[in-house]
C-alpha cells in the first residue's frame, strides 16, 4: 500500500510566485493601457469630459494588485531575483494611474457645473470626494512599492553586457 505524499500548502503555491507576480503586473499594465486608447479615442455621444469622468484608472481593486505583485515578489522567502525590477514596473504603474486620474479628474470637473438639483449635488459632491480618495488610496499603494524599492537598494543597474563603452 502506498502512502500518499503531502505537501505544506507554502511549497506547493512557491513555484507559481513569479507567475503571479508578472500576471498581476501585466494586468494592470493592459488595463491601463486600454483605459487610456478608451479615454483618448473618441466614441459615439461621449465627449472628452464625460470619458474622464468615467475614465477607469483609479479602480482601486486594479490598484491594488501592483502592490499585491510587489509583496508576494519580496515578502515571501525565498525573495524573487526580479524583486527590484517588478517593484520598478509597480512603481511606473502607480505613477500612471495617478497621473492620469488626476488628470482625468480635472477634466472630468467641467462636466459639474450643470447641477440643478439636490441628488445631481449629492452625486458631484460624491464624485469629487470618493476621486480624491481614491487618488490618496493609490498614491498611499504606490508610496508603499516605492519604500519597497528604496529597500531593495532604489537603483536599477544594466549588466555590464549592456553599459556603453566610455
Amino acid at each position: 500500500m502506498n502512502t500518499p505524499v503531502t505537501t505544506a500548502a507554502d511549497t506547493s503555491v512557491k513555484p507559481l510566485r513569479l507567475l503571479f507576480t508578472l500576471a498581476l503586473l501585466g494586468y494592470v499594465a493592459l488595463h491601463l493601457g486600454f483605459q487610456f486608447l478608451r479615454w483618448i479615442l473618441p466614441a459615439e455621444n461621449t465627449t472628452l469630459i464625460s470619458r474622464s469622468q468615467s475614465s477607469g484608472f483609479l479602480d482601486l481593486f486594479l490598484m491594488a494588485l501592483p502592490l499585491l505583485a510587489v509583496l508576494i515578489a519580496t515578502h515571501l522567502s525565498p525573495q524573487l531575483p526580479g524583486s527590484k525590477i517588478f517593484a520598478l514596473v509597480a512603481l511606473i504603474e502607480y505613477a500612471a494611474a495617478v497621473v492620469l486620474g488626476g488628470v482625468t479628474f480635472l477634466i472630468g470637473l467641467g462636466g459639474l457645473g450643470w447641477v440643478d438639483t439636490f441628488p445631481e449635488t449629492i452625486d458631484a459632491l460624491g464624485h469629487v470626494v470618493l476621486t480624491i480618495a481614491r487618488l490618496g488610496l493609490v498614491a498611499l499603494a504606490g508610496y508603499a512599492v516605492l519604500r519597497v524599492f528604496l529597500a531593495l537598494g532604489g537603483r536599477v543597474t544594466l549588466p555590464s553586457a549592456l553599459n556603453p563603452p566610455a
